[in-house]
């Protein structure tokens, strides 16, 4: 079996004619500029294809464009979520482009996301192309080569305090999926074969054999 490659010294990658790119910036904004949904969606279409997001701290984070190992990935891992949620009918899959709006200010993309069709029918059915404003039940993160797993770790805390209901971080490099729930510790598992939706994604069952390729 082919094992997933090593993280490289210095977490830079390189992704098509856009360079390197540290691990993601963290840039301050400054007071007189108002980071609303429309501004985010806008700075994103102006600056294609680097992703943003926004921290509760009025920071913005750029990140480059995702490389083909990090795209494969989450392309198994949102195939799963989006055949169990056909098939149950039970709410909406949003993918790596979609903008979360949370309740702490800060705007954040799952790599992979499904909510609810309770969470999804809160919204404003006149902004479906508008950021969502509602947390997904369950998020999905997939450590990428340029992310410093400690930002990750923080991310998917960050995510359960929002509202999300279960929360997997999976890292290819370290074989292992840290899975998130609301008061409670982080749970460890190495190198698991696949994922449960437990009680939040009743039915739900995610394999991980590809991924650890």
């Amino acid at each position: 079996m082919v094992q997933a490659p090593p993280r490289p010294e210095g977490s830079v990658e390189s992704v098509g004619d856009y360079g390197l790119l540290p691990t993601p910036l963290e840039l301050k904004l400054p007071d007189c500029w108002d980071p609303t949904d429309e501004a985010l969606i806008e700075l994103g279409r102006l600056n294609e294809p680097w992703r943003f997001e926004l921290t509760a701290q009025r920071e913005l984070v750029i990140m480059s464009p995702e490389g083909r190992g990090s795209g494969r990935r989450g392309a198994e891992i949102l195939t799963d979520v989006s055949l169990w949620n056909r098939q149950s009918g039970s709410g909406f899959v949003l993918g790596p482009q979609a903008g979360v709006r949370l309740p702490d200010t800060s705007m954040r993309e799952p790599d992979a996301a499904w909510m609810s069709a309770e969470r999804w029918d809160l919204q404003d059915e006149d902004k479906d192309e508008s950021l969502a404003q509602s947390c997904p039940e369950l998020v999905v993160e997939i450590v990428s080569v340029t992310d410093v797993q400690e930002k990750q770790r923080q991310k998917m805390e960050q995510w359960i305090k929002n509202g999300a209901l279960l929360g997997w971080l999976i890292d290819p490099f370290e074989d292992a999926v840290l899975i998130y729930r609301p008061h409670a510790e982080p749970e460890q598992l190495d190198k698991p074969d696949r994922l449960s939706g437990e009680d939040v994604c009743e039915g739900l069952e995610v394999s991980l054999e590809r991924i650890w390729k």
